[in-house]
Order: structure tokens, then C-alpha cells, then sequence
């Protein structure tokens, strides 16, 4: 009889094309009907539709109850069965072979691009300083020539004073050595110009003739580091690319994401990396504190989910709902409906450009509010028992303008502290 099940089974699995036969596997792995065991998930990844008929008669027929025993209990169907089983083992294992070969590859692409990421930056530091060093030695060289043409004002001024002092001197002498009648003649218009030349005051050199170093070497690098806020940006979050999968595209310093809609590119299959939807989590989750706090910019992009997810989100699954049941606390948006990922639809007063995410990780708390008004929008409450991450996903919407979402970068200060 159970041979018959078998064949009808095989029969019917047969009709199913390889994503309708995807579908049923899972439904076997994850339906819970009543008086039916789940088949674990790993017995029926990546195999023949053979092994699947092989593995409902393990599970679910009396007479083939028991692991390596076949459907009819004959030795042959047992070996068969055995060898089904290996087969199914060594395509894993080709399979992660293949997945590692695959990840040693991006391993290098991710070196390489990495590498031209970094030069990058470091060009623009390299700028930077070079424009800013250019900046102060040629406000150095101005100071030095206004400072060289008021010395030379000074000493213009010196150079007359000493030639009149010179001939009123000269004067003197020439009066001094005359006669007594030639004296008498001349010795009163001679005294009179050397007194005049006394009654001048004298020389001052004029203050502030040196150039100011102080001004210029004091905190030289403190001030250029202040100037580097125009240039440097900090973001609160950074998206990990070893999560997203191909259809998503992150920019350059790991802020912005955007949904392609088609594949961009050949990445490995690794753990960590949502597959089946466009999701993308931050590179640093959260285990504790009481707040932590980020904007994200969604402009007019008509579908996302912003939240945060907990580190055991299956990333592989193909029903992965934004709710809290599948560990994700986010808001949703659809065209102009809002709700929570939990069936709640969320009225808000205006549609935001932005969102502030808010998470108390210490009370259970996440929530949403539009910036600019400061408007609570919603908060999710949860007793946290592991690593949060922010979360991120969205989708391309046909004739739909299409933008990427981005988080907004932080406020940067600096504050100087004097020792009390």
C-alpha cells in the first residue's frame, strides 16, 4: 500500500514546476497541521523530488516509520534509500563548495573596490590639506609684506629724521668753528634750526611690525581640524553590504540604498544575507542602552519598511513579513497608507520626508516620528532578549520616481573644555 502512496505522490509532485515544488517543500517544513510532524528543513533542501516522496513516507506512513528504512523494507529499497540520502548530502556539500568559491571571488572584488573606496577618501583628506596648508602660508606671505611695507613706512620716516638731525649737526660744527664776528652772524638762525630739530619727538619704532607666528601656529591643527566639518560627514548608521542582496545597491560610504530591480550582480549566498527580499540591516546592532536615535531621508519613494530587526531574522525565508512575529519592528508604507506590520493602519497628518527611528533597547521600545513637526507616529513595544539592527527595505514601484533612501548624517560639534 505504500508503495501505491509513494508512486501517486511521485506522480503528482512531477506535475509541479520547480517553484511550485520549492513552495510545497516549505509548506512541509512550516504548516503545522494537525497529527503531521514538520519534515525538518534540512532534509528537504535542494533535493529530487524521489527524496521528498522518500522523506513524506519516512515521516508519515506506519511502514516506513523509522530513518533508513525503505517503503517496502526489501534490503534493496533500503540501500536505495541510503544512497538517495548520500546523494542528497553530497549535493550540500557541492553546494557550499560552490558557495565558498563564490565568496573567495567577492572576497577579492571586495578587496579591490574596497581599496579604491579608501584611496578615495584619502584623496579628498589629501585635498583638503593641501588647499588648507596653500590657504595659510599664502595668508603668512600677505601678512609678511604688509608687515615688510609698514618697516619700511617706519623706516622712511627714520632715514628723513636722520638726515635733517645730520645737517643740523653739520651745522653746529661748521658754526662752532667760525670766527667769533662770522659766529656772531650766523650762530642764532644755526641754534634756532638745531632746536627745532630737538623740539621733534622721538623716534618710536611702531608696535606690531613682526608678523603675528602666535596667530599662525597656535592650535594649527585643532583649527585645521575645525575646518575639516565642512568635508567630513558622520552617520549614525552605516548599512552593511554583506546583507543586502543583488537587486539592492548601496553607495559608496554605506548611507544610501536603492532597489535596482534586477540583479546587479553575482554575490555569494552567504549567511548573513537577505536572498528572497530587498532588506538590508546596519553593520552595528544593539544590545543595550536607552537611546538610540537616527533619521532616515525617504523623500517621495512610494514603498519602504523602516524599523529595527532582531540578529535571528530568517534571511533566508521566502515568507519574511515586517512584523514583529518574524522579529522586525518597523513601520510600513504603501503608496499613502502607513501601518505597523502587525495589520494596523497608521494615520498620520502629512506624508514625511523623514523618519526618526527611536530605540529604547533597556524599556522595549521603538519608536517613529516625522522630524520636522516632532509628531509621534507610532512605537512598537517589546521585551528585547538579543542584537537589534536598524533595518531598512524598500522596493522599485513601476512609473514610480524611485530615490534612494538614505540615512541623514549627524550633527557634528566640537567643544572645548578649560581646566577648572
Amino acid at each position: 500500500m505504500a508503495a501505491s502512496v509513494s508512486e501517486l505522490l511521485l506522480t503528482i509532485l512531477e506535475k509541479l514546476d520547480n517553484k511550485e515544488m520549492e513552495r510545497f517543500n516549505w509548506e512541509l517544513c512550516n504548516s503545522n497541521l494537525k497529527d503531521f510532524a514538520n519534515i525538518s528543513k534540512a532534509h528537504l533542501e535542494n533535493v529530487t523530488r524521489h527524496a521528498t516522496v522518500d522523506r513524506m513516507v519516512e515521516t508519515y506512513c506506519d511502514e516506513g516509520a523509522g530513518r533508513g528504512k525503505s517503503v517496502s523494507g526489501r534490503p534493496e529499497d533500503e540501500l536505495r534509500s541510503d544512497l538517495t540520502s548520500l546523494e542528497e548530502k553530497l549535493e550540500k556539500c557541492i553546494n557550499a563548495q560552490d558557495s565558498y568559491d563564490s565568496m573567495t571571488q567577492h572576497t577579492k572584488d571586495q578587496q579591490v573596490d574596497t581599496t579604491r573606496r579608501i584611496r578615495e577618501e584619502f584623496v579628498k583628506l589629501h585635498q583638503f590639506l593641501r588647499e588648507e596648508e596653500d590657504a595659510r602660508l599664502a595668508a603668512l606671505w600677505e601678512e609678511e609684506k604688509e608687515k615688510g611695507m609698514l618697516i619700511e613706512k617706519g623706516m622712511d620716516s627714520i632715514v628723513e629724521q636722520i638726515s635733517s638731525l645730520t645737517d643740523a649737526i653739520g651745522a653746529v660744527k661748521e658754526d662752532l668753528n667760525k670766527g667769533s664776528e662770522n659766529f656772531l652772524v650766523s650762530y642764532k638762525r644755526t641754534q634756532n634750526r638745531a632746536r627745532a630739530q630737538l623740539d621733534l619727538p622721538d623716534p618710536q619704532l611702531v608696535s606690531g611690525a613682526l608678523i603675528d607666528t602666535a596667530k599662525h601656529l597656535g592650535n594649527l591643527q585643532f583649527q585645521v581640524w575645525e575646518q575639516m566639518q565642512a568635508i567630513v560627514k558622520h552617520s549614525p548608521i552605516i548599512l552593511d553590504p554583506n546583507t543586502a542582496p543583488s537587486t539592492m545597491t548601496l553607495s559608496d560610504d554605506l548611507t544610501s540604498v536603492r532597489h535596482t530591480a534586477v540583479e546587479k550582480q553575482q554575490i555569494p549566498d552567504n549567511p548573513e544575507r537577505f536572498t528572497r527580499w530587498a532588506k538590508v540591516i546596519g553593520s552595528t546592532g544593539f544590545v543595550k542602552g536607552s537611546e538610540h536615535s537616527w533619521e532616515v531621508e525617504v523623500g517621495d519613494q512610494p514603498e519602504w519598511n523602516l524599523g529595527v530587526a532582531a540578529e535571528s531574522v530568517d534571511r533566508k525565508g521566502e515568507d519574511l513579513l515586517a512584523s514583529p512575529e518574524y522579529g522586525i519592528w518597523a513601520i510600513l508604507k504603501r503608496g499613502r497608507k502607513y501601518t505597523n506590520g502587525a495589520g494596523k493602519t497608521l494615520t498620520l497628518k502629512r506624508i514625511p520626508q523623514r523618519i526618526r527611528v527611536q530605540l529604547n533597547y533597556d524599556r522595549g521600545e521603538v519608536a517613529f516620528y516625522d522630524p520636522k513637526e516632532n509628531t509621534h507616529i507610532y512605537t512598537h513595544k517589546h521585551r528585547f532578549t538579543e542584537t537589534v539592527y536598524p533595518y531598512i527595505s524598500v522596493w522599485k514601484m513601476k512609473d514610480a520616481i524611485n530615490r534612494d533612501i538614505h540615512i541623514c548624517p549627524s550633527e557634528v560639534s566640537v567643544i572645548v573644555k578649560s581646566n577648572q
